[in-house]
């Protein structure tokens, strides 16, 4: 499973990737954005690594398509905190980005708010519902 991806949210993930996982050039898990900066000789010392890495944010993924990057959070049912966690990591990613192409914010869900998809959708979010299959 993905690491650092809370595990009800883990079945959703496998259902988006099913449906649009061939999109993708490259998928990244645990890529650190933000936390504490570190000058280039302190990144050779591993408690200053650990340190860095225990204060950055981890998005749940990021996608490499074509032309874009997606920043993408999976909830089974998310709540306002997702789509704020969301512009918090574009924000960092803004900071410094690792690949050179347009970034794009996605919100996979199985359920989603009617008002937190209106608010997210307004503010450009990608919003994907994988509902849970029926039985």
């Amino acid at each position: 499973r993905p690491p650092h991806m809370l595990i009800q949210d883990v079945p959703v993930w496998w259902r988006f990737l099913e449906s649009y996982g061939d999109q993708f050039l490259t998928l990244y898990y645990d890529c650190l954005l933000g936390g504490i900066p570190l000058a280039t000789w302190e990144e050779k010392d591993p408690m200053k690594r650990m340190w860095r890495a225990a204060t950055a944010k981890l998005a749940d993924a990021i996608a490499e398509l074509e032309t874009e990057i997606w920043i993408i959070e999976v909830a089974d049912y998310p709540g306002m905190r997702s789509v704020g966690q969301l512009f918090v990591y574009q924000t960092l990613w803004l900071e410094d980005p690792k690949i050179d192409k347009i970034e794009r914010l996605a919100l996979v869900a199985s359920r989603i708010d009617t008002d937190i998809a209106a608010a997210a959708g307004k503010m450009g979010v990608l919003i994907f519902i994988m509902p849970e299959p029926t039985q």
